[in-house]
């Protein structure tokens, strides 16, 4: 019996099949340079798997977004938004244990679950780790998701800290503290920890804060109502992460980084992981440990970050929860 041609999958945009090809072609590169491939890869499965008939660069519909509790958060006191990726609503323990350390570094916390379940569940994580909890449509990467939280909960703008954070990293609970020190003492606008010179000179965005005064916020609140649900990561580095800071400082706000980039690595986090530990920076990839993108040296981690004060236990069950964790693959001890 002939296929139905009415039932047949739609054939990929051309944009879509450049976009494929783009990725292939640039994994290539990479394993040619002695790179690691596997991100590039499975970018361009991802979009093979979805073939959707003529993808927009931006999603017109609005995310789902449940409230779970507490979406209150009114005053001035410091507050923390972050952003976790639950795919079945159950957050690592690792997760929990960071936003309960921010938390005890004197923030509130709301944290923005991104799930897969179409029914929005999600396990509340309590509230040692989360003052508010809200549970989104995975759509859009973190940004679209900070912004969300900032449009439903418009009040945090007049909190005297609003700190961005997301469970890319791990963390040391020994360090996290002096780290949170040394940014409120800071006298800029907008304090982040790294930076990176891939795409553009930026600032990374796994954590910063946002400290200039209320009512000199203009410019901040101007770039968060802009931004869009975009589907495509790249589109995410180039318009938000790498142009947040441009926008910021064309609006009068100062930026320091914290820990500045050397002159030579491209990626700070991956490529200085090791100095970066050992000047007191209490954070670790996750992408570093699990997929090792620029084939660093690995070697001795597990020692060097139990030294630093990580709490190895849960942060080695994450790595084996993912068969192609670099680390996890290699001998812990």
């Amino acid at each position: 019996m002939a296929d139905d041609p009415g039932s047949a999958r739609p054939r990929a945009s051309l944009s879509l099949r450049l976009a494929i090809a783009k990725q292939f072609v640039a994994a290539a590169g990479c394993a040619l340079a002695g790179h690691n491939p596997a991100r590039r890869v499975r970018s361009a499965l991802q979009k093979l798997a979805g073939v959707p008939p003529a993808p927009p660069s931006r999603r017109l519909s609005v995310p789902a977004l449940r409230a779970l509790r507490g979406m209150d958060l009114a005053g001035t006191e410091p507050v923390c938004l972050f952003v976790a990726y639950a795919p079945d609503g159950r957050l690592f323990d690792h997760t929990v244990h960071y936003c309960a350390d921010l938390r005890r570094a004197g923030m509130r916390l709301a944290l923005v679950v991104v799930t897969d379940r179409p029914d929005l569940t999600c396990r509340d994580p309590g509230s040692a780790a989360a003052d508010a909890v809200m549970v989104r449509e995975n759509a859009g990467y973190d940004f679209a998701a900070w912004a969300d939280a900032l449009r439903v909960m418009p009040q945090i703008w007049q909190a005297r800290e609003i700190w961005f954070a997301n469970d890319s990293v791990y963390h040391s609970p020994r360090l996290l503290g002096s780290m949170v020190t040394r940014a409120r003492a800071s006298g800029a606008d907008i304090v982040a920890l790294t930076a990176s010179s891939e795409v553009a000179p930026h600032f990374q965005s796994y954590c910063f804060m946002l400290k200039a005064a209320p009512e000199r916020r203009a410019s901040a609140r101007r770039f968060w109502e802009s931004i869009a649900v975009l589907e495509d990561k790249l589109q995410v580095i180039r318009d938000y992460e790498v142009g947040q800071k441009s926008a910021m400082e064309a609006g009068g706000l100062s930026v320091e980084v914290l820990f500045p980039l050397p002159p030579e690595p491209r990626n700070h986090l991956h490529e200085s992981w090791r100095g970066l530990l050992e000047v007191g920076f209490p954070f670790v990839k996750v992408e570093l440990l699990r997929d090792n993108p620029y084939r660093v040296d690995l070697s001795g981690w597990h020692a060097l970050m139990e030294g630093q004060g990580f709490d190895l236990d849960p942060i080695t069950f994450h790595l084996g929860a993912r068969p192609s964790g670099a680390a996890a693959l290699m001998e812990l001890r």
